[in-house]
């Protein structure tokens, strides 16, 4: 039988040096804006919290942001998810390879149910933190009543009824809903007045770090990074570039993903070739110095949460130009004072903007100043107050 000093425990508990234990379920910890949210906040808690990370998929080789080595990671799968082989075998019509490639997804999905269940029911944390929606239904259902449970809402929800109704009637054992902007906060606390138990707080992400220097806004650069999918629009990016009267700038594209061919031939059929660049994927150290080689940020996606590369581009004290979305840009961009927020995707007003930043270099200088100063409403410091004002 173990035996327990608990006076040793207690004098643990006393003193403050006694370490909670929190656990975020993730479904990879490669590249993308959840993941390096995720990564940032286990990294900025880590030396007053015992952190643990639930990783379903094991993407090491592709991960988004070097962990803390105090942070222990446990993975539930060895595979990879097989969506793009799904998705490819039924693009090119191969009957046999879908139905197979369909299966083995419903297996890994099955699997990936089972082994979540089994770990959150096992779970002895003091809070456990769900980074999708999927996770957090099952850490409502299945959770320890002993422990904390936190969904953090990393996405716009898009009026999606499916969704808001998932929320609605299977978050009743969740304790604090976490949302990354006012907006989602408005929402999320609407979407659960009947729910009594669970308490919607504001927690953006953060920022690890605010770099020492900043671009010096003098090179002809443009930089936009994201996942190469249909949501970041990339293609608009590009044709929107092909029309700036300015033919001295490049435009550099950071990323990978199922559009990148597309965008390819997209970039070769208006004989961009010499001017867009796609450069595949880019570890810190690399995005790092396109950062600092870059004088404008342009983003196109539908929807965004909380886009982490503004902020990071901010951070740089780059200027940055973004459609409107229901969430997230606007608590970012402070138009005309930053950067720039275009309304209903109006091309011409995107195109207009972009010629204005790249021919006026005081007025560069002038928004990222402002850029600069905004990123650090995002800091560490700061988010990590939040964090511990909850926890406490």
């Amino acid at each position: 039988m173990l035996q327990y000093n608990w006076s040793e425990i207690i004098k643990h508990i006393e003193t403050g040096d006694y370490m909670k234990k929190i656990t975020f379920l993730v479904l990879h910890l490669g590249y993308g804006g959840i993941e390096t949210a995720t990564i940032n906040t286990a990294n900025s808690l880590c030396d007053k919290y015992d952190i643990e990370i639930m990783s379903f998929y094991n993407l090491d080789n592709n991960q988004a942001k070097k962990l803390n080595s105090k942070i222990r990671v446990k993975y539930l799968y060895n595979g990879n998810p097989n969506k793009e082989e799904f998705l490819k075998s039924l693009h090119n019509h191969k009957i046999i390879n879908t139905l197979k490639e369909g299966i083995k997804a419903s297996k890994i999905l099955l699997k990936k149910r089972i082994k979540v269940i089994k770990y959150i029911k096992n779970c002895k944390s003091d809070y456990i933190v769900s980074t999708r929606c999927e996770f957090s239904t099952l850490l409502s259902k299945h959770g320890n009543n002993n422990t904390v449970k936190i969904a953090q809402e990393h996405r716009y929800h898009n009026n999606d009824k499916k969704y808001i109704n998932r929320v609605k009637n299977k978050y009743n054992n969740i304790d604090y809903l976490f949302a990354l902007t006012k907006c989602l906060y408005n929402d999320y606390k609407e979407f659960l007045k009947n729910n009594k138990h669970t308490k919607v707080e504001l927690v953006p992400n953060m920022l690890y770090e605010i770099p020492k220097y900043n671009s010096k806004l003098d090179k002809k650069n443009i930089i936009t990074i994201s996942r190469l999918d249909y949501g970041k629009k990339n293609d608009d990016i590009i044709k929107s570039f092909s029309k700036i009267k300015e033919s001295n700038w490049k435009l550099y594209i950071i990323g990978d993903g199922k559009e990148f061919n597309k965008l390819k031939k997209l970039i070769d059929d208006l004989n961009l070739n010499n001017k867009v660049i796609l450069t595949g994927y880019k570890n810190k150290e690399e995005i790092n110095k396109y950062m600092l080689d870059s004088s404008l940020f342009l983003m196109a996606s539908i929807t965004e949460g909380l886009p982490m590369v503004l902020l990071e581009a901010m951070s740089y004290g780059i200027p940055c130009i973004a459609y409107e979305v229901p969430s997230g840009v606007n608590d970012i961009i402070e138009d005309g004072r930053n950067g720039y927020i275009i309304k209903n995707r109006n091309e011409i007003e995107y195109i207009k903007r972009i010629e204005e930043v790249i021919n006026d270099s005081k007025l560069r200088n002038k928004l990222g100043t402002n850029a600069k100063e905004k990123s650090k409403e995002f800091s560490k410091e700061k988010i990590v107050k939040i964090w511990e004002n909850i926890l406490k």
